[in-house]
């Protein structure tokens, strides 16, 4: 097995990579129903994971809700994504240890969980033409905005290089998820796989 000091770029720079792969599909099929993704990036002793799905295939709708019964499902589904330990199971002793896990629910304009990234992006680029945009037609009514739910999870192992394969549960919390784009980024390679309900494992190659 190669060692995991031959990646040359650290677990972040991995993880900003990892999404430009997913661009152009998430272009073209953006808020497909059933469809999400998920990028993982593994280091020395770390291992990244991102999830992401349109919030039709995690609650049952997408767009902005005041009522009660809604908030308490986006809840529960924020609860869910949020314990890695029951959305994933990761195959071989690697002796990992969850050190962040979070789950959003995110529109546009940042309607619960706006990411930091989109922040600073956001704050630097947008400020000079957002009057004139905003006058000339800029409106856009939160509830026609289509949200998504963001997981995010980190990991440090103490034998990472044991980690053989990952089990994805997420279609048994989240049936309506038919299938899950995964990209995988590790010193054995790059790794592009299609899961569904049926075929929920990633393997790493040794």
């Amino acid at each position: 097995m190669k060692s995991f000091k031959s990646i040359p770029v650290t677990v972040a720079s991995l993880m900003l990579t990892l999404p430009f792969y997913h661009a152009i599909a998430s272009e073209l099929d953006a808020h497909e129903h059933g469809s999400a993704s998920l990028d993982i990036a593994i280091d020395t002793n770390t291992i990244e994971m991102r999830f992401e799905s349109p919030a039709v295939n995690i609650v049952g709708f997408e767009y902005a809700t005041d009522d009660d019964q809604q908030l308490l499902l986006i809840q529960l589904a924020k609860n869910n994504l949020s314990n890695f330990d029951a959305v994933f199971q990761l195959v071989g002793d690697a002796s990992c240890q969850t050190v962040e896990s979070s789950a959003n629910w995110v529109t546009k304009h940042g309607e619960e969980g706006h990411e930091e990234g989109h922040e600073e992006g956001h704050e630097e680029g947008h400020e000079e033409g957002h009057e004139e945009g905003h006058e000339e037609g800029h409106e856009e009514a939160p509830a026609s905005e289509h949200a998504e739910f963001i997981a995010e999870y980190q990991l440090t192992c103490k034998h990472v290089d044991y980690l053989t394969a990952i089990d994805v549960n997420l279609f048994e919390f989240f049936p309506d998820i038919s299938d899950l784009d995964v990209q995988v980024i590790y010193s054995g390679g790059q790794i592009k796989q299609e899961l569904d309900a049926s075929n929920t494992l990633i393997r790493l190659a040794k």
